[in-house]
């Protein structure tokens, strides 16, 4: 690899680094929000979910390019540029990342549901941990793709 596209790598994965940094800290904020008690203290464990799930939905909604017209190249797509093998798991991470955020876009909804709806948090808890099992899985995914075809960690700097 030119020391250009060694280059090129090296800053496209500190911003990868800095955006799964983000969605990592409003995970572990919304893991926190969602271990507080509720019973008796509904609607403050509710504010405190609905918070974190912003969060979550913020870091990740960071990640996705932000039109078919945008100029700017991701990490994986310039992987896709130098390595073309790997298009087809590259598209089935980016079509997971935007699963992974219209899940948590529709939470976001059910939580703000009229207010004279009841809120089961333990069905919230459910969901919510189905997804954050799917958003570490997505996460493990595109380490290895991104550490297989470049040799860079992007979880560690």
């Amino acid at each position: 690899m030119d020391p250009a596209s060694r280059s090129s790598f090296d800053v496209l994965a500190a911003d990868v680094r800095a955006q799964r940094r983000s969605a990592l800290r409003a995970l572990h904020v919304l893991e926190y929000a969602l271990e507080a008690p509720a019973p008796r203290r509904h609607r403050t464990w509710l504010h405190r979910v609905t918070l974190a799930v912003d969060a979550l939905h913020a870091a990740l909604h960071e990640q996705l390019p932000v039109d078919a017209t945008s100029e700017s190249i991701g990490l994986l797509d310039e992987i896709a540029l130098s390595h073309p093998g790997y298009i087809p798991r590259i598209r089935h991470l980016q079509e997971e990342r935007r699963d992974l955020d219209i899940a948590v876009a529709s939470l976001r909804e059910h939580l703000e549901l009229d207010s004279t709806i009841e809120i089961d948090p333990d069905n919230i808890r459910d969901r919510l941990a189905t997804l954050t099992r799917r958003f570490r899985e997505h996460r493990a995914r595109e380490t290895d793709l991104v550490y297989e075809t470049i040799g860079r960690d992007v979880d560690e700097e």
